[in-house]
C-alpha cells in the first residue's frame, strides 16, 4: 500500500465517521518544507473545516509499529476532537483590512528554500531572507494564523508596502521585540543561582518567542542593539526564532563566525526551523542590514576611493549651497580649485572638534551672497551665519584633505536642511526647509529680506 492509497481508505473511514462533513484528500502548501498532502474534513454549511498531514501515520503503517486498525483509530479520534474545538470566527474578519491590519505579525523566513511560495505571497528582501506577513486571530482557548496571499492583497486594495508599514506597527504594538544579554537568559534558567558574567552574546526575539527573527530586520531593535552594543555588529541566525547579535569590535572575524552557524545548523537545527548560514553586519552609521561578506566589499571599495583620491591630489568633500541640500564633490586642492567652489577669495574656520574645516568666501557678506546655514555654538545659540556656498573638507597634516565616508555622513546630517531666516526681536531665527520645498524653483527668499538679513548678519 502506498501514501495515496493509505489516504484513500482515511477518506473513506472519515465519511462513515462523520456524515454531516465533506473529506477530500487535499494538498496544503506550507512554508519551510512543510508542504503535505493529507487529509482534509470540512463541516457541511460551513467555514470551518481541518486538514491532518497523515505521514506519520503511514511511516507507523509501514513499519507494522501499528495495525491499520489502530492507527484510523487513532487518526479518527483526532479528527472529532479538531472538530470539536475548531476555533470559530468570521470570514469577513480576513476581507476587512482595517480588521486585519491591526493583528499583523511578521515572518522572516529563506528565500531560496521557500521561493516557490514567495510567488504567491507578498514579501519583502532582506538579502537572501524575506519577510512574509501573517493574520493572527485569537479565539478563546485557541489561535488562528493565516499566511497573507497576493489575492488577499488585491481584495483588501493595498499595497505591498503599506502592508509591510502596518505590519511592523501591528508587530511593535502586539509582538515587540526583545533583546537579552545571554548571561541574562542563563542566569533566569539557573534561577538566579549562578550568576553568569555578561557575554558578547545578545540574543534577539521576540515576546512569546515563535517566529522572533524577524527582530533583526526591525529598525527599532537595530538601533537599539547597536546603542547597547556600541556601534556595529554581526548578526548570527540562530533559527526562525532567534538570531545572536555579537558587537563587531574587531575581535570577531567574520570566516569564524559562518564556520560556527555552519556547525551548528548542521547539528542542532531542523529544516523547518532553519534561517541561513550566511552571517549578516549592521552597519549602526549608514543603518544598513546586510551580509557580512558584503559590508566587507563596501567598505573596501570605499576605502579604495577615499585613498585614490588623496593620491590623485583631489579630493572627496562636502559641497553646501544656499536652497539646496549638500551633495559629495570630488575637487582639485589647489588655490584656485576652493576659490572657483566658493566664487571668490576663501576663508577657513575650525568650528568643530573633528579633524574639518569650512571653507568660505570671505567677501560673502559684503558681496550680498545669499545666506546660507547658521553656526551655532554648543548650547545652540546661533554666532554666525555663512554667505554663499561653502565646503566642508577633512583635514591632514599640512592641507586640506578628503572627509572620511564616517565625516561625510556626519555633515550631510548636519547641514541636510536649508536654512531660512527670519528677524525675531532683535536676533535672528534659523527655520530649516521642509524636503519637499527643496528643490523647488521658488526662491525661499525675497530679494528684499535676503538684504535685511545680510544687513543683521553684519
Amino acid at each position: 500500500m502506498n501514501y495515496d492509497e493509505f489516504l484513500d481508505i482515511a477518506v473513506k473511514t472519515a465519511e462513515k465517521m462523520f456524515p454531516n462533513t465533506e473529506v477530500s484528500i487535499r494538498q496544503v502548501d506550507k512554508l519551510q518544507g512543510e508542504s503535505y498532502k493529507g487529509l482534509n474534513v470540512r463541516i457541511k454549511d460551513s467555514n470551518t473545516g481541518l486538514s491532518m498531514n497523515l505521514s506519520k501515520a503511514f511511516e507507523s503503517f509501514q513499519t507494522g509499529e501499528n495495525s491499520l486498525a489502530e492507527i484510523l483509530k487513532e487518526v479518527m479520534d483526532a479528527v472529532r476532537n479538531a472538530l470539536q474545538n475548531i476555533p470559530q470566527f468570521d470570514p469577513a474578519d480576513l476581507s476587512d483590512y482595517q480588521q486585519v491590519k491591526e493583528h499583523l505579525v511578521m515572518q522572516l523566513i529563506p528565500k531560496e528554500a521557500n521561493k516557490k511560495m514567495l510567488k504567491g505571497i507578498p514579501h519583502k528582501t532582506f538579502e537572501d531572507l524575506a519577510v512574509v506577513y501573517r493574520v493572527e486571530l485569537n479565539d478563546p482557548g485557541h489561535e488562528y494564523s493565516a499566511l497573507v496571499t497576493n489575492d488577499m492583497l488585491k481584495d483588501f486594495g493595498v499595497t505591498a508596502e503599506d502592508l509591510h508599514l502596518d505590519a511592523v506597527i501591528s508587530q511593535m504594538k502586539h509582538c515587540p521585540p526583545t533583546l537579552d544579554n545571554l548571561s541574562e537568559i542563563m542566569t533566569k534558567m539557573t534561577g538566579g543561582v549562578i550568576d553568569v558574567l555578561e557575554s558578547p552574546l545578545w540574543v534577539a526575539s521576540v515576546e512569546g518567542g515563535m517566529h522572533g527573527a524577524v527582530a533583526a530586520v526591525l529598525p527599532e531593535l537595530l538601533e537599539q542593539a547597536a546603542e547597547k552594543l556600541g556601534g556595529d555588529f554581526f548578526i548570527l541566525p540562530s533559527s526562525v526564532h532567534e538570531c545572536l547579535f555579537i558587537p563587531d569590535d574587531g575581535n570577531a572575524d567574520r570566516k569564524d563566525l559562518e564556520r560556527m552557524v555552519r556547525s551548528v545548523n548542521r547539528a542542532e537545527v531542523s529544516e523547518r526551523d532553519f534561517l541561513s548560514n550566511s552571517v549578516y553586519h549592521y552597519d549602526s552609521i549608514e543603518k544598513v542590514f546586510e551580509k557580512a561578506e558584503n559590508f566587507e566589499s563596501r567598505v573596501a571599495e570605499e576605502g579604495m576611493l577615499y585613498h585614490a583620491a588623496c593620491e590623485k591630489e583631489t579630493m572627496h568633500v562636502l559641497l553646501v549651497e544656499p536652497d539646496k541640500h549638500p551633495r559629495q564633490v570630488e575637487i582639485g586642492t589647489k588655490l584656485e580649485d576652493l576659490q572657483a567652489a566658493v566664487g571668490g577669495f576663501i576663508e577657513a574656520t575650525y568650528p568643530f572638534e573633528d579633524e574639518v574645516a569650512l571653507i568660505m568666501n570671505e567677501e560673502g557678506k559684503l558681496n550680498g551672497l545669499p545666506l546660507n546655514r547658521a553656526l551655532r555654538d554648543e548650547s545652540g545659540e546661533i554666532y554666525d551665519i555663512v554667505a554663499g556656498s561653502f565646503l566642508v573638507v577633512g583635514l591632514t597634516e599640512d592641507n586640506f584633505g578628503s572627509l572620511t565616508p564616517e565625516q561625510m555622513t556626519a555633515y550631510e546630517e548636519k547641514f541636510h536642511d536649508p536654512e531660512i531666516f527670519v528677524r525675531m526681536g532683535k536676533g535672528i531665527a534659523a527655520i530649516p526647509v521642509p524636503d519637499e520645498i527643496v528643490g523647488s524653483k521658488a526662491p525661499f527668499q525675497s530679494e528684499r529680506t535676503r538684504r535685511e538679513h545680510r544687513e543683521e548678519a553684519r
